[in-house]
């Protein structure tokens, strides 16, 4: 969940308009989890980041593990009724 992502809007903005996805710190696991199971392929790049010092974390213990568990749960179950495509996908 750290890093730099660049996500393709071509693909982004159906998904979004298409199903619910997180706000906040369930955002980026989500959207490159749906991105992948659409087949959108991913381009990993090293990218030098440096966090200062005296920086705001923006992380709300409570809120933010409740938001990424339901996250988990929905991707979990998504996951499950994907299966056979992504096990075809894999092995073909």
């Amino acid at each position: 969940m750290c890093g730099f992502r660049v996500y393709p809007l071509a693909a982004v903005v159906p998904l979004i308009d298409s199903v619910r996805v997180g706000r906040r710190m369930d955002f980026d696991v989500e959207v490159a989890v749906r991105l992948f199971w659409c087949g959108v392929p991913v381009v990993n790049l090293p990218t030098k980041v440096s966090y200062p010092s005296d920086g705001v974390s923006h992380f709300r213990a409570l809120h933010d593990n409740v938001l990424i568990s339901c996250m988990h749960t929905r991707l979990f179950f998504g996951m499950l009724v994907r299966l056979p495509v992504l096990l075809w996908r894999k092995f073909a």
